[in-house]
């Protein structure tokens, strides 16, 4: 978790600059670039669990993440490899709650991630304050660079398939980090003895 924490921080200060104000609604994202988030709405309907993976200078850092979305709320849910809970965080379209408070998270860079790797490409474009999307595919998937005046700073790749069932990597380059999120199967219920 620790780690996870440096590398949301580290992103953090690589894509959250304060050289322009701040529109209403949005996050900072780059050194100029805003993103003012879709509602839940606007999401497509989700649930999935994956098994994420950071990592910063070559040490990997894992744990499980539960992704549910529908029409109220984008709610992610973070546990250890041992079923530990780690943090939740909700986002209802006005405002973005995280358990246990953290600073040290960036809440608010998590939800704009989750939206620029799963949203509809065309409902994004409006909502980006001088940045760029570029989408295309490859044979591996749908790949989407997000830069900044021609300068990369996300580079996500979402395997081929059904939403919840598609891997996803992220790369950003200014930071030297990964997020590799792959798919978990659903649990089946337990049986009673």
């Amino acid at each position: 978790m620790k780690q996870l924490r440096l590398a949301v921080l580290l992103l953090s200060l690589v894509l959250v600059g304060c050289a322009t104000p701040l529109l209403p609604g949005c996050t900072r994202f780059g050194r100029d670039g805003q993103v003012c988030l879709l509602p839940p709405t606007a999401l497509p309907k989700l649930d999935a669990m994956h098994l994420v993976t950071v990592t910063r200078d070559g040490q990997p850092q894992s744990f499980m993440g539960q992704l549910h979305i529908d029409g109220q709320a984008l709610r992610l849910a973070g546990s250890s490899l041992f079923g530990t809970g780690l943090f939740t965080l909700s986002y209802d379209g006005h405002a973005i709650q995280v358990q246990p408070d953290d600073p040290q998270l960036h809440a608010d860079t998590l939800v704009v991630m989750l939206e620029l790797a799963l949203a509809d490409p065309a409902a994004l474009q409006t909502r980006l304050h001088g940045l760029e999307l570029r989408v295309s595919q490859t044979p591996r998937g749908e790949v989407r660079d997000i830069s900044e005046r021609g300068h990369a700073i996300v580079h996500i790749l979402r395997g081929p398939g059904a939403l919840a069932e598609a891997a996803l990597d992220v790369e950003i380059p200014p930071l030297k980090v990964s997020v590799s999120m792959k798919p978990l199967p659903p649990q089946a219920p337990q049986a009673k003895p």
